[in-house]
C-alpha cells in the first residue's frame, strides 16, 4: 500500500478513526485530512517523531475532514518547532476556520492550490493536482491526484463518484492506484460512492489497484475482497 493510514472510518465509525493517510519521507510528512480523532492518533502513533516541516493536504471543511488541524498546528509550532503548510484550493474558507478556531494566521503557512503544484524540499519531490468531485452541493470538495517517486495516485477525499477522466487514466495505467471512498448503503442524494455503483465502473482486470476507504459501521470488507478490490488498514500502535 503506497500511503500509511493514520484511520479508515467514516464520520460516525470512530472506532476506526477518521479516514486520514500519510506519506513520510526523512524529516518531512504529508498528511491528506486531519479530522476530529485524527491528532490524537498522530500522537499514539508517535507519526512527527523527529519530524521538521509538516504539510497537510486538505479535501473538505466537513468535521471528520479537518476537525483537529487546529491542535496539529498548535503542536507543530509550540512543541514540535517544525514548519506546518496547509495547502487546499479552498484556502479562504479554510483561512476563516482556523481564525474561528482561534488559530493565529501567523502560526502556519497557508498555501492555494490553483493547478499542478510541486511540493520539493531536500526529502519530497512530489506533484499534486486537485479536482473538484461531488460530495455536497453546499461545500467545495476535491480529491487529488499525487506523482511521487514514478507512482501516480488518486485520493478521493468525500466523493459520490470518480471523475471520468480519472477512471479513463486509471484504465490507461496512467494512475497507478485509486483510493476511493465507499458507503455500504444506497439511497437518493448518497453524498458517498455506494459499492455496487463502484463494481459497476471498475472493470474485474483493474480493481487489484483501486483500495477502499471511509468504512462505515456497517461495510463488508469481505465482500470487497472477494470482488477483487484492496482494503486499507490502520497502522498499529
Amino acid at each position: 500500500m503506497f500511503l500509511n493510514f493514520i484511520g479508515s472510518g467514516s464520520a460516525l465509525n470512530t472506532a476506526l478513526g477518521n479516514n486520514s493517510a500519510f506519506i513520510k519521507e526523512g524529516s518531512s510528512i504529508l498528511f491528506i485530512d486531519c479530522g476530529s480523532t485524527t491528532f490524537s492518533r498522530i500522537q499514539s502513533l508517535n507519526i512527527l517523531d523527529s519530524i521538521k516541516e509538516i504539510y497537510v493536504l486538505i479535501t473538505h471543511r466537513h468535521p471528520d475532514h479537518i476537525s483537529s488541524l487546529g491542535d496539529l498546528i498548535f503542536y507543530a509550532h509550540y512543541i514540535q518547532k517544525a514548519d506546518i503548510n496547509v495547502l487546499t484550493p479552498d484556502e479562504e474558507n479554510v483561512s476563516k476556520l482556523l481564525e474561528y478556531m482561534g488559530v493565529q494566521r501567523e502560526l502556519y503557512h497557508l498555501t492555494k492550490l490553483t493547478k499542478e503544484y510541486k511540493l520539493k524540499n531536500s526529502d519530497f519531490e512530489m506533484n499534486i493536482t486537485a479536482l473538484s468531485v461531488q460530495h455536497i452541493a453546499e461545500m467545495d470538495c476535491y480529491g487529488y491526484t499525487i506523482r511521487y517517486k514514478d507512482i501516480e495516485l488518486f485520493y478521493s477525499g468525500d466523493s459520490k463518484n470518480i471523475p471520468d477522466h480519472v477512471l479513463e487514466r486509471f484504465e490507461k495505467q496512467e494512475i497507478n492506484y485509486i483510493y476511493q471512498d465507499v458507503c455500504s448503503y444506497d439511497y437518493p442524494e448518497n453524498p458517498h460512492m455506494h459499492f455496487e455503483k463502484l463494481c459497476e465502473v471498475i472493470q474485474e482486470k483493474d480493481r487489484s489497484r483501486l483500495f477502499c476507504m471511509h468504512y462505515d459501521e456497517g461495510f463488508d470488507k469481505l465482500k470487497v475482497s472477494e470482488m477483487g478490490f484492496q482494503l486499507v488498514d490502520n497502522m498499529k500502535e
